[in-house]
């Protein structure tokens, strides 16, 4: 398997030399300039310059909706999303469409990470999501993506349902997916041999082409996939690696035409989590030092660009960049970095610890377990409280969001993972966090729910309840009994349509497959 950056092929070794070499002159002599270029926002995050007057979620809204009859105008954006920006550059700030806006809406500025329980409850697959509901919280219309000016100018002005989906809209013949036979039949289905992705169609339609290293890892369990793998493998990192500098970018669309554009360069630290593991995995099975040097290369810009190792903790992502990231390494070296969201989230510091454990014991690294230690023990410094995990730790805190179902299961799954791998383990830790799970059962739904809170309706998540799942398989029946948590409850929740997104409940696969 080759690391090399994608796009750039060996040739006549003298002519190669000497036209890189002046290249790489020419681009440390414009390197300034590049950097000079405005953009979006430059320097400060959203919606710093904004003609619109932007509100904080609150349920209050809702009232204030009432009283002065207008619908809510719910923009869901991150801060590194480069389709975020050019959204609000070209289209939220455009004359007319602020107008709209301000005059017609109550709008919300929502951050996807912060608030991601209510992205989910909106029905958030992608960014940028605007979703527009009424006082009464009915969805009057939502739409994914890059909406151009006119086009966003003239869905406001006629409140018109305008709801864009990832593959076709399903018919009544189409069957949930529930069981692991269902699942590999499926993925069995898009995968495509020519391209080593899972990026075909199906019978129902095409699937997400976000990445799916969940999915990827459930399926590195699967004998029959076996062959396969070592493809998919070359190919996320041939889609998605960054050689220069290591760190996995977030997207990468294979079809998309304008190749500047195909890559999202954003780094977020729950997907490198789920790369790391899967690439751990991957080396365990199959030996291949490509992925052990893919392994150390993301470590190294995990720590360098993620660790706080003063206060223990890690920070969130790595804002997207196409001018820096096109650069070769010398010249990025002239330029400013791109940001890093200093955040701290409860959940994908969950599973970057657990990342560091599986890449502790694939490589046979006791130091990645002592790093493993060292952020579980910041995690219960800076989100713990009473007998539960918050969500987030912004960077000039205070620590927010309690009662969300995610922020004590991924912590949970580390402690696991991490007290099995160094032979500490003390149920009575997973016992007291299973206890907290426990609280959030709902009477009326007979599951478990994504918040406990009484801000809406409770409502379920499946890729939530997958990762319960894979959790509650790793312990023996008997703990889980004395937890009073009942996995049947789990299981049935583990549904998703035709052309949704596998990684929603890969893990949950790969725990009833291990039944």
């Amino acid at each position: 398997m080759r690391i090399d950056r994608p796009g750039f092929r060996s040739g006549n070794a003298s002519c190669a030399g000497r036209a890189g070499w002046f290249l790489l002159a020419a681009a440390l002599l414009l390197a300034p300039l590049l950097a000079a270029i405005p953009r979006a926002f430059a320097g400060a995050d959203y919606p710093e310059g904004s003609r619109i007057e932007w509100n904080t979620f609150d349920s209050a809204l809702f009232t204030r909706a009432r009283t002065e009859n207008r619908p809510l105008f719910l923009y869901f954006h991150g801060q590194w999303c480069t389709w975020c920006r050019d959204f609000q550059d070209e289209s939220l700030e455009h004359d007319d469409v602020a107008k709209t806006i301000q005059d017609g809406y109550i709008p919300v500025l929502i951050d996807l990470d912060r608030r991601r329980d209510l992205f989910t409850r909106y029905g958030g697959r992608g960014l940028p999501f605007v979703v527009i509901v009424d006082a009464l919280d009915n969805v009057q219309g939502r739409f994914t993506g890059h909406v151009g000016p006119a086009d966003l100018h003239q869905v406001l002005l006629e409140r018109r349902r305008s709801i864009s989906v990832t593959g076709r809209e399903l018919s009544p013949a189409d069957d949930p997916i529930d069981n692991p036979e269902a699942f590999l039949r499926m993925l069995d289905e898009v995968y495509d041999a020519d391209t080593r992705r899972l990026s075909g169609s199906a019978m129902f339609g095409t699937l997400s082409k976000r990445p799916q290293p969940w999915t990827m890892a459930f399926l590195l369990q699967q004998e029959s996939w076996s062959e396969r793998m070592p493809g998919l493998l070359d190919q996320i990192v041939e889609d998605l690696w960054d050689s220069e500098e290591g760190g996995f970018f977030f997207f990468h669309d294979p079809d998309q035409p304008d190749r500047e554009r195909a890559l999202e360069t954003s780094k977020r630290l729950d997907q490198n989590a789920a790369f790391l593991w899967l690439f751990a995995d991957a080396y365990h099975r199959f030996g291949d030092e490509s992925h052990r040097k893919v392994i150390e290369r993301n470590l190294d810009h995990i720590r360098t660009n993620f660790w706080n190792p003063d206060q223990q903790r890690f920070y969130s992502s790595q804002y997207s960049d196409d001018t820096y990231y096109s650069q070769p390494l010398g010249v990025r070296r002239t330029m400013a970095s791109p940001a890093i969201d200093r955040t701290t989230y409860a959940d994908a510091s969950g599973q970057i610890i657990a990342g560091l454990v599986r890449a502790g014991q694939a490589l046979n690294d006791p130091s990645l377990l002592e790093w493993a230690k060292a952020a579980l023990e910041g995690l219960e410094k800076h989100l713990f409280a009473e007998d539960a995990y918050l969500h987030a730790l912004p960077e000039d805190g205070p620590a927010e969001l309690p009662g969300y179902l995610p922020a004590q299961i991924w912590p949970g799954i580390a402690w696991h993972l991490y007290q099995t791998a160094t032979d500490t383990r003390d149920p009575r830790r997973e016992q007291a966090l299973l206890e907290t799970v426990k609280t959030f059962h709902d009477p009326d739904l007979d599951a478990y729910r994504e918040r406990r809170s009484d801000e809406f309706e409770p409502w379920v998540e499946p890729r939530t309840q997958a990762a319960l799942a894979w959790w509650l398989a790793q312990l023996p029946a008997a703990e889980v009994e004395r937890t009073g948590i009942d996995p049947a409850l789990v299981h049935a929740q583990l549904i998703i349509a035709p052309g949704a997104d596998p990684d929603d409940i890969a893990l949950g696969m790969w725990a009833l497959d291990q039944h």
